[in-house]
């Protein structure tokens, strides 16, 4: 995914029209429109005013982070996700991934968040940390495992890709016991 891509899911995601967004950056509907079509691209100062009116950070604003609606056509629908290793349930209609965290061989390398933005501003999004990943495919399993089971009506899910880390110190190392 793109900076582009980015802008337009989290614009779409916070109900905000081009117009409306525009007015909260001080910028034309047509720069909006520029930056979602990758004919241009925000500067620093922008991307810093995007991030805050989005509640993301700079790196998942042009990284590869993806919110995804869990409703196929409206953000109304939600499941209840239970995460027994980091001790959480939460329900949400969103879910979204970090960006890959650098760090050592043993760290985890993406986060995943549930979020519920159906009660939300621009500025107030709900989002609940669930669990660490080892990897881009588990991840992506996790996201997929929990859209089949929105689709299949299952009222709640149990993280079953996640691992444990050990948090020291200086930093976080992946545990070997995984639940699955």
């Amino acid at each position: 995914m793109n900076i582009g891509q980015n802008i337009l899911n989290l614009r779409k995601s916070a109900n905000l029209s081009q117009e409306q967004l525009a007015e909260k950056m001080g910028v034309t509907r047509q720069t909006i429109s520029n930056w979602e079509l990758d004919e241009s691209t925000p500067d620093l100062k922008q991307g810093r005013e995007l991030s805050k009116i989005f509640n993301v950070s700079l790196d998942d604003l042009a990284g590869d982070s993806a919110f995804e609606c869990l409703g196929e056509t409206s953000s109304d629908k939600k499941i209840t996700i239970i995460s027994p290793i980091e001790n959480v349930i939460v329900t949400c209609n969103k879910i979204q991934s970090s960006s890959k965290y650098k760090g050592g061989k043993d760290s985890p390398k993406y986060a995943l968040f549930g979020c519920d933005d159906t009660n939300s501003t621009a500025f107030s999004t709900k989002n609940t940390f669930l669990g660490w990943y080892e990897d881009k495919e588990q991840i992506s399993k996790e996201i997929m495992a929990i859209k089949e089971a929105l689709i299949s009506d299952t009222p709640s899910y149990e993280l079953k890709y996640n691992v444990e880390v050990e948090k020291k110190f200086m930093g976080m190392k992946l545990k070997m016991k995984k639940f699955n």
